[in-house]
């Protein structure tokens, strides 16, 4: 390049990323028809609309951990998963917002096995991560009450939280 050219920034594509938003919007407009059902309902929790709510937010944060998961493994830190997690954004609770949405990501995946035998360290774990939120794991709808908490105050939309992943990525990248 010349003395003096303007220089320019190269873009790179995140291919995954583009993959994840597109899921996220089909996440998040099932979520915005749930929520329009919910309040046209007498009783949306007898008629599952509810449930349904929290099936979808749990999909979502699968969606979420399978990006994160794709931008690990060709970082610095590949291979080192919790790690990397650890990174980027916090909450206030003081955990990385990334090591929020796995955990949430796990529960979701994992909580219906764990009643099968004696919890795991990685069960543990994932259960103290929500608890730190304020959300119960055993409570009614905590993959709904982690996205609010995560995202509180605003939308529980996995739009608000497409921004706090990429900085993730980007603070891994760095």
């Amino acid at each position: 390049m010349a003395r003096g050219a303007p220089q320019t920034q190269t873009m790179i594509f995140d291919f995954d990323l583009e993959f994840l938003r597109a899921a996220v919007a089909l996440v998040d407009a099932s979520l915005a028809r749930l929520d329009e059902d919910a309040k046209s309902s007498q009783d949306p929790d007898s008629f599952g609309i509810f449930d349904a709510l929290e099936y979808i937010t749990g999909f979502g944060f699968v969606a979420c951990q399978t990006y994160a998961v794709a931008v690990v493994s060709r970082s610095r830190l590949k291979g080192k998963k919790s790690e990397a997690l650890a990174f980027g954004p916090k909450h206030r609770t003081g955990r990385s917002v990334a090591q929020v949405m796995n955990a949430a990501a796990n529960y979701w995946k994992h909580s219906s096995e764990w009643s099968l035998g004696a919890p795991t360290r990685q069960a543990k774990q994932t259960v103290d991560v929500i608890s730190s939120l304020g959300v119960d794991p055993d409570g009614s709808y905590p993959m709904a009450n982690v996205l609010h908490e995560i995202l509180a105050p605003q939308a529980a939309r996995f739009a608000n939280l497409m921004p706090l992943l990429t900085k993730w990525r980007d603070a891994l990248s760095r």
